[in-house]
């Protein structure tokens, strides 16, 4: 048996009786309905697996299944050993990127959908860029374009025009964590991972003198702390690339 003083070596005492018929659900619902009410936190200990089925008064199997689907969902880690059990994970931005990525592919979502969220992030992501980029940021930020710069001076072969593009997303990127927001940071990983693809099979040697020119205007608006017309140029040229994108797609549809 084991004594109540291990047990009291769980942190969070929030956990309530479940029902035998829904006990590894119960147990998700408890540790994923505490979690956003804020009482647990990354690091906390929620037990082992033999600790929470005697406080619950379940089998251990019913708990093992929740720690599973936890661990699936990022929730928990499991650690082995004389003071394992299961924790409250870290925040992992990529792991939630790449995540979020695959289900954007799995539900379908459009083109259009797409532009239109990557004009929501970068526009609000440029402006913010503008009040809080470092001198950094900006250094990084430069250093693409140049790179960006080099590659267009000379025309772009199939694999050359692939890289550019890739270099092109690591600036939309950086531009994103400039704005420190970590939010926007996430959620544009995810996004550039399916557009990617897109933008690689469209890149024209013209395209990229356009992308070069416009990044350096932006780079400038941000320096020069305008926020306005660095939100202004962001959308301005996402809202050309999108209709200019929207209707190659309709004129030759991927397959």
């Amino acid at each position: 048996m084991i004594s109540e003083r291990k047990l009291q070596s769980s942190k969070w005492a929030g956990w309530q009786a479940v029902r035998a018929q829904s006990v590894s659900s119960r147990i998700i619902e408890q540790v994923w309905d505490a979690l956003f009410r804020g009482e647990l936190t990354p690091g906390d200990r929620l037990g082992s697996e033999v600790e929470l089925a005697q406080k619950l008064g379940v089998s251990r199997v019913p708990v093992r299944d929740a720690f599973r689907t936890l661990q699936a969902l990022g929730i928990i880690d499991i650690k082995v050993g004389a003071h394992g059990g299961a924790f409250i994970a870290a925040g992992d931005a990529k792991r939630f990127a790449d995540a979020l990525a695959v289900q954007l592919k799995l539900v379908g979502i459009s083109i259009e959908e797409m532009f239109d969220s990557q004009i929501a992030i970068e526009t609000m992501a440029a402006e913010l860029a503008a009040k809080r980029a470092t001198e950094d940021d900006l250094a990084h930020l430069r250093e693409l374009v140049d790179e960006l710069a080099r590659m267009s001076s000379k025309p772009l072969s199939k694999t050359a025009a692939v890289q550019f593009t890739q270099v092109s997303m690591r600036f939309h990127e950086a531009l994103v964590d400039a704005a420190h927001n970590r939010a926007l940071a996430a959620q544009f990983r995810a996004l550039r991972i399916v557009l990617e693809p897109i933008y690689s099979r469209r890149t024209s040697d013209a395209i990229a003198r356009r992308v070069v020119a416009s990044h350096k205007d932006l780079i400038d608006s941000i320096e020069a702390r305008d926020a306005d017309r660095a939100r202004t140029l962001m959308r301005h040229r996402l809202e050309v690339v999108r209709a200019h994108q929207l209707m190659k797609a309709v004129d030759s549809p991927d397959p």
